[in-house]
């Protein structure tokens, strides 16, 4: 629980703080470079993490990463950066609802923020939900292994990292951002729904091409979202976003699982994607108009 919290903090004051140190008009740019570092850090770093498990045990790999994250919070300190500031009381859970219901207030006024951000809640929430069900799909369909699932990572890592590069040296015109970015969520969902109906092979040519297209539509979303949220709220949205998914995600986690008892694996994972391609079309595309203004806002 000490964990998770330290963790929604630090995400929290990264999703807030970031946006501000990319320069003026390379928002993208900035997110091609950051959403590269956890996979390829990932990747480098599982291989490395295994071989501490076997030659040192579990205790010194954890003071391992202690030191990194006190090496962490000491960098992050030099960040030297001009924040804005509400004069406010002492925090009560007053204050703290005022907060949550201004938040709320304001989402309802932005009807292409509340279906960006609506999709990204069942999104999440429904991949958390059937993460579990692939490995236990790998584990008893026949002719699939724990192992094989473990190069899924690697497949997606390589469709990302060459995803990130494209985006960091390309530009996209405005106007097409938003019909680039739905048809990636479209194929993305559809890719879930068939990916564990088709060949091995396929099924990491799969995970590459998802990796590749979804990268470039995660950095497109962000920095237009960011580029519209004033500064004033955006930790605030942010939160409220993190909370909505984490809640989300135990949901789908339960109910998908509960499926799991039920249904064949494939099948459950399938009725997920098609979950969220229903709620892709319910929210981006219903709102089409709204959240277009926000990826081609200035």
């Amino acid at each position: 629980m000490i964990l998770a919290s330290l963790g929604a903090f630090d995400q929290l004051a990264y999703d807030s703080i970031y946006p501000k140190l990319i320069p003026e008009g390379m928002e993208e740019k900035g997110y091609a470079v950051s959403s590269m570092l956890y996979p390829v850090i990932r990747v480098a770093m599982t291989p490395v993490a295994a071989l501490l498990f076997e030659k040192v045990g579990v205790g010194l790999i954890l003071l391992l990463q202690a030191g990194l994250s006190i090496a962490a919070a000491l960098t992050e300190n030099c960040i030297r950066i001009t924040e804005e500031k509400e004069e406010t009381e002492s925090y009560t859970f007053k204050l703290w609802w005022e907060d949550v219901t201004e938040t709320v207030r304001y989402l309802k006024q932005e009807k292409g923020l509340r279906s960006i951000f609506s999709y990204m809640i069942i999104t999440n929430g429904v991949a958390s939900g059937y993460s579990p069900l692939l490995i236990a799909g790998f584990r008893t369909i026949p002719g699939l292994t724990a192992a094989m699932y473990s190069l899924f990572s690697v497949a997606e890592f390589l469709g990302r990292s060459i995803g990130g590069t494209v985006r960091y040296t390309t530009e996209m015109p405005k106007e097409k951002k938003f019909g680039f970015t739905f048809g990636v969520y479209m194929f993305y969902e559809t890719m879930d729904m068939i990916l564990l109906w088709i060949p091995y092979p396929f099924m990491l040519l799969n995970r590459a091409v998802t990796g590749f297209l979804g990268i470039n539509s995660a950095n497109m979303r962000e920095a237009a979202v960011q580029r519209y949220l004033p500064d004033r709220i955006r930790s605030r949205i942010y939160a409220y976003q993190s909370v909505t998914i984490t809640i989300m995600s135990a949901v789908f986690t339960l109910i998908l699982g509960a499926l799991g008892e039920i249904m064949d694996y494939r099948m459950c994972v399938t009725v997920g994607a098609a979950v969220t391609l229903i709620a892709c079309l319910l929210t981006i595309f219903r709102n089409r108009v709204e959240v277009r203004k926000i990826y081609e806002a200035e």
